[in-house]
């Protein structure tokens, strides 16, 4: 069910144009990773000795010393009853600052309950506490072309600088 939302999520929204993003799709490079078998999509479910902030964070290691073949991006999720915005946002920053910045990665994460949004466009996946590791260069390449096509032009200024910092 996870994989199959976050695909679903790929194909029917972020890979969508729209006019907030300078008719591009919120996330123009989602649907050729997916096409390309560039994602790798991971649930997790709650330990009875581990809390779910550890087992993001555990997670998020382990990926960056063994990165799967052949993916671009790695997302781990659960339900969002197991681990609230606050929690995965400071695992999220943990694992950033503490060793995935040092090895070539950043994560980024996506709770329902902490809207992502730009003008009218709500961005989250909505059903699913996720985090999103990928190459920290690509991911800068990947936003200095989007600069180049004016894709932030809407986006809010503290926004950008929050998302684009990260």
């Amino acid at each position: 069910m996870f994989e199959t939302h976050i695909h679903n999520w790929i194909q029917n929204f972020l890979s969508i144009p729209h006019a907030t993003f300078n008719n591009l799709p919120p996330c123009p490079f989602a649907k050729q990773a997916l096409l390309d078998n560039k994602i790798q999509c991971v649930e997790i479910k709650p330990y009875e000795h581990i809390s779910m902030h550890d087992y993001f964070i555990a997670e998020l290691e382990n990926f960056s010393y063994h990165w799967p073949k052949g993916k671009e991006v790695v997302v781990i999720g659960c339900e969002p009853c197991y681990i609230s915005a606050v929690e995965l946002s400071l695992a999220t920053e943990t694992a950033n600052n503490k060793f995935l910045y040092n090895r070539g990665y950043v994560a980024l994460e996506d709770h329902p309950d902490e809207k992502e949004q730009v003008q009218d466009v709500v961005l989250n996946n909505g059903l699913y506490a996720i985090i999103f590791l990928q190459q920290k260069e690509k991911l800068n390449t990947a936003r200095t072309s989007l600069l180049k096509q004016s894709y932030y032009k809407n986006w809010d200024t503290e926004y950008y600088n929050e998302v684009t910092e990260r």
